[in-house]
């Protein structure tokens, strides 16, 4: 089995792996050439540092890596692993892992995270074998909230999120600001004006997206209804990846809205 770097397949081949990796998994991630051509864009996906596993010729699996800088910090998200249904159970995604692993400690990152479908309990056993942890869990949620009550909102851009004063810059990489500066910010304050709580959301086809939603733990469920309207205008909404440890997920389940998929987020420590 050979190892490596996507960059030296063609595009054709490697979204055909992607898609063939994928063909039979718990939830649909198929992709055309648009759409991987923006994946690997807009989430800092490095070709020459993604890996495909080949065998006489033939792509077996594929793992996609991405990483950017947080505080001085270089951190690692694992973007994807697929393996071909005829490649599985040969030790081709713990391969690619293991050379994942290589690459991130060439680069000096310091934490490399990625995510698994709860019941996936053989790929989360491999990842725990290599060395990473489960940090939370995470939820997508999918429901609506009637439009009612009010609440002081302001309107802000995606790329000026961090400079909230109660900006959470940890969550998983598919809700980074800098994957999503196409999106729309709303700031909720109490009657000081003092920031309460913030949602990273995207309006598409008359139903919201939310990406991030951080409220500190003083908000009320009646406040948090009012803010889902703000920002839902009393339609439907689903949640990306809202870890099961922050308040807004207690809300959601307070509110009976119903879950979709849930992963555990994982995390290694690579200087460990």
């Amino acid at each position: 089995m050979n190892i490596k770097t996507i960059d030296t397949c063609t595009l054709g081949d490697i979204i055909t792996i992607w898609n063939e990796g994928f063909s039979n998994y718990f939830v649909p991630v198929h992709v055309d050439l648009n759409s991987f051509i923006k994946r690997l864009a807009n989430e800092d996906l490095r070709v020459g540092s993604s890996f495909v596993a080949e065998e006489d010729g033939a792509l077996q699996g594929i793992l996609l890596n991405g990483f950017r800088e947080n505080d001085g910090e270089v951190v690692a998200w694992n973007g994807g692993t697929a393996v071909h249904p005829k490649a599985r159970r040969k030790g081709v995604g713990r391969m690619l892992l293991e050379k994942s692993i290589e690459e991130y400690k060439e680069h000096n990152v310091k934490r490399a995270s990625l995510e698994a479908i709860k019941g996936n309990t053989a790929a989360i056993l491999l990842y725990e074998n290599l060395g990473y942890k489960i940090k939370d869990e995470l939820i997508f949620f999918k429901g609506n909230v009637e439009k009612k009550s009010t609440i002081n909102v302001e309107f802000t851009r995606p790329e000026l999120l961090p400079q909230l004063t109660i900006y959470n810059q940890d969550v998983p990489w598919q809700c980074h600001v800098k994957s999503n500066l196409s999106a729309q910010v709303a700031v909720f304050f109490d009657q000081l004006h003092n920031p309460i709580g913030y949602t990273l959301f995207q309006q598409t086809n008359g139903e919201t997206k939310i990406i991030q939603f951080e409220v500190l733990d003083t908000v009320t469920k009646d406040e948090f209804c009012a803010m889902l309207a703000v920002i839902t205008e009393g339609g439907n909404f689903t949640t990306v990846n809202t870890p099961l440890s922050s308040q807004a997920a207690k809300f959601f389940i307070s509110l009976n809205t119903e879950e979709v998929i849930r992963q555990v987020w994982m995390e290694k420590e690579m200087d460990r």
